[in-house]
């Protein structure tokens, strides 16, 4: 996949949640440990989204430390982006643990919203959460967490 190819790819995508800013075409190329990926997003001092120029994967590459699997590819990665995107309305829309104040109720919801969209990353990409802090596992506890407070 090439640069122009991986911009048109990564347009369909919704909101996700890496605080970097998105690159655009021609990207930057980053080797690490002599793979190298072209830098589609970039937090800088901190880490960069980069799809693998081998296979289109797309991994984290934090400053310091060793590159991640994100999502074996960027039609992956748009998937999971907008099945977050879908959880994260729906959990914007829970009126919390109502006026009786049952807060088991909101933890309730929070995990079955977690757990959900754990299984629906499970099925667009099972290698992208077979680690439970891998990026997506991570985006979907941090969803579930913002509902049960």
């Amino acid at each position: 996949m090439d640069d122009a190819e991986t911009a048109a790819a990564l347009a369909r995508c919704t909101p996700c949640p890496y605080p970097g800013r998105w690159q655009e075409a021609p990207f930057a190329e980053r080797t690490v440990d002599g793979v190298r990926y072209a830098v589609v997003a970039l937090d800088p001092g901190l880490s960069a989204l980069g799809v693998r120029r081998t296979d289109g994967a797309v991994w984290g590459l934090p400053e310091d430390g060793a590159p991640h699997l994100v999502n074996s590819s960027v039609a992956a990665f748009v998937a999971c982006s907008r099945a977050h995107t879908e959880a994260a309305a729906e959990a914007a829309g829970y009126d919390g643990a109502g006026d009786d104040g049952d807060e088991d109720a909101a933890e309730r919801a929070a995990d079955a919203l977690t757990e959900g969209l754990l299984e629906r990353f499970a099925a667009l990409d099972a290698p992208a959460v077979a680690d439970e802090n891998a990026f997506w596992c991570v985006a979907a506890e941090e969803l579930g967490y913002g509902m049960s407070v």
